[in-house]
């Protein structure tokens, strides 16, 4: 076979421009053609999942190199499927790199329950067992599906016919730079071979359903547990996301929300009996994810991490920090005279890193109302303009304590919500409890606002799947913001609305009509939950026939007597 490079180039990529690659174009690290004949072109992929590109890209060889990116989710499958099918050149796909975001792996990561659902772990079940009939590769049934407009013959040619070279698996006691070298040795020794089909293919994408209306802007939802709160954030986005591009010059559609806030009110509870997410979590992944949300440490071939940004956050000047503390009005301005003012940085040779959260927790030990208790990830001087290699998505976060217990509120710029979100939540978790307990209170609610809250379009189907398997309908009439109770006496309907726990009456309303007594309940404040505001809305037009008829009205009971 042979495929002309001219075939490729005028290939039509999902944002509608012309070229190869055809998918997730703007995240792609690398890629090159040999020349136009397409003798010699390059057959080698390379993917190095989570590592930082600036960390790879620059050591590596590209004499044969077609390709070179980040893997980071299972159900990034799809893309590069499409990728492949528009290059039939590339012959071999070499994985190297750590294997999810929080912990280096080496092809032999496992849980209690199996094979961890990792990207890594995705490419392999997929060159050893392909698909299903449901379009779905064995082990990873909830985290990949791939798009019906792809066929599954081509799906298959791809199995066959490209070679997975596993260098973490191959090599797990190998240093990284030890796998890039013997990369290279892959790149420039390989087996030249053709194109393992005669034409580049390109093909439509499945289209999500319409969004529904709403009035824009913050969406809200509560909940008690991560799981539980997860399945309404999601229905959330899904139902009522507005189909946006991630940026210019991409083809990464998703369904957007601006600023979903999801209120946590037991974020401490760990049980994973309910395990609704795309990519099950485990106990394990869910420590190691804290432990590095927790550490100052920066791990090699990272841009950064949350921890290493809050624990260890980057000053430029030691000079000035050390003139700044020790200054007479620095020392005098609030807490007084003390060792605590730079307790917590640690100075080197011409920058300093400070301890943002070993600072929160010693400010409310002095002062628990205090409301100017946030940390920052964020240097405007590298983040605003994108001058740095990679800006982090939790931008800030504030502690404050409200009834003796420790909120947090924590907000993220952008947000993969299918599957960044869960372990984002279980790690803002942990520093909830790092704080609460430093300082000697319990933790109370967690607060998540995501900016930008996205769902992405290659996790559609599995998000429909997802929704009907767990997301069922629980009729709950328990509303936090109280109950009400309803009598008809003097000729007129009467309601009071109580506290949920002391019984306390808080405000009466009353009127001829479950109309009028209905509008003066809107007018005072929203009733939290639907199916309250529909149970009560039920109950008002029982009691307004009640009045009319001269029956009886009992709350929660059928009208059967005569007065």
């Amino acid at each position: 076979m042979n495929v002309k490079i001219e075939e490729i180039k005028s290939l039509e990529g999902s944002d509608g421009s012309k070229g190869w690659p055809v998918a997730v174009k703007d995240r792609v690290a690398y890629h090159c053609f040999k020349d136009d004949e397409g003798s010699d072109c390059p057959n080698v992929a390379v993917t190095f999942l989570w590592t930082m590109r600036d960390a790879v890209i620059p050591k590596l060889d590209k004499e044969n190199l077609a390709i070179a990116t980040n893997f980071y989710t299972p159900s990034g499958l799809t893309g590069m499927l499409r990728n492949i099918l528009g290059n039939p050149y590339i012959r071999y796909i070499i994985l190297l790199g750590e294997e999810y975001s929080s912990k280096s792996g080496d092809g032999t990561a496992k849980s209690e329950e199996g094979v961890e659902l990792t990207s890594a772990n995705a490419l392999r079940a997929f060159f050893e067992k392909g698909i299903d009939e449901n379009r779905k590769v064995p082990g990873f049934e909830n985290a990949i599906y791939i798009d019906k407009n792809i066929p599954s013959e081509m799906v298959i040619k791809v199995k066959d016919n490209v070679k997975l070279i596993d260098l973490n698996k191959d090599m797990p006691d190998a240093s990284f730079e030890e796998k890039v070298e013997k990369a290279n040795d892959l790149i420039r020794m390989l087996e030249r071979k053709e194109p393992f089909i005669d034409k580049p293919c390109t093909f439509e994408y499945e289209k999500s359903k319409v969004s529904m209306n709403y009035e824009g802007g913050p969406l809200v939802v509560h909940g008690n547990s991560i799981p539980e709160i997860w399945v309404d954030v999601i229905h959330n986005i899904y139902r009522y996301g507005r189909d946006n591009l991630m940026n210019a010059e991409t083809d990464r559609w998703v369904k957007e929300i601006n600023n979903m806030v999801a209120v946590i009110h037991e974020p401490q509870n760990v049980d994973l009996s309910f395990n609704p997410f795309l990519v099950p979590l485990t106990e394990e992944k869910i420590e190691a994810y804290k432990k590095e949300i927790l550490s100052p440490i920066l791990p090699e071939g990272k841009a950064y991490t949350y921890g290493n940004k809050l624990r260890a956050y980057y000053y430029p000047s030691a000079e000035e920090i050390k003139e700044l503390v020790n200054s007479k009005e620095y020392k005098d301005f609030e807490f007084g005279k003390g060792v605590h003012l730079d307790a917590n940085v640690s100075y080197k040779k011409e920058y300093c890193e400070i301890d943002q959260l070993q600072d929160m927790i010693e400010v409310l030990k002095r002062d628990p109302y205090s409301k100017a208790v946030v940390g920052i990830t964020w240097h405007a001087q590298d983040e605003l303009m994108r001058k740095h290699k990679s800006s982090p998505c939790l931008a800030m976060l504030q502690a404050m304590i409200q009834d003796e217990k420790l909120n947090l509120f924590v907000f993220f710029r952008s947000h993969d919500m299918t599957q960044g979100w869960p372990e984002n939540a279980y790690g803002c978790a942990a520093i909830q409890k790092k704080i609460a307990d430093e300082v000697g209170v319990e933790a109370g609610i967690l607060t998540i606002v995501s900016g930008s809250a996205q769902i992405y379009n290659h996790y559609y189907q599995q998000i429909e799947d997802m929704l009907a398997k767990h997301r069922k309908q629980k009729i709950d009439y328990k509303d936090s913001r109280g109950n009400y109770v309803i009598e008809v006496k003097e000729g007129k309907i009467v309601v009071c609305h109580v506290d949920g726990q002391s019984n306390q009456e808080l405000e009466r309303f009353e009127g001829g009509s479950a109309s009028s007594v209905g509008l003066k309940i809107s007018h005072a404040g929203q009733i939290h939950k639907t199916d309250h505001a529909i149970y009560l809305g039920r109950e008002l037009q029982k009691a307004e026939h009640a009045l009319k008829s001269g029956k009886k009205y009992e709350q929660d009971v059928e009208i059967i007597k005569e007065k």
